[in-house]
Parts: C-alpha cells; structure tokens; sequence
C-alpha cells in the first residue's frame, strides 16, 4: 500500500523512489493524478539534475 499525505493546497502527495539507468535512486515528492493511468514520466532535465 502506497501512503501520503494531503497539503496545504487539498493536493495527495506521495514520496516515490526512482532509478536511474546507471542504478542510483533518488526520492520525488508526486501529486497524485486522479485520472492515473498507469504510467510515470518524469522529464529528461529531471534525469540530468537529479540521477
């Protein structure tokens, strides 16, 4: 079971770990989409800055 929280702005917020082709993971705090379908993206410059 995944768990978060609400904030401030009545927004459920999540802490996901994600991984990098090279292995090292980072965590990302993510707004929950109530129309989620199934996938994450996250953007290249994401990739550059943080993994």
């Amino acid at each position: 079971m995944i768990e978060g929280v609400v904030n401030a702005a009545y927004e459920s917020v999540v802490v996901l770990a994600v991984q990098g082709p090279s292995g090292q993971e980072s965590e990302i705090e993510a707004i929950v989409d109530t129309g989620f379908t199934g996938f994450l993206t996250v953007t290249p410059a994401f990739h550059v800055r943080r993994l």
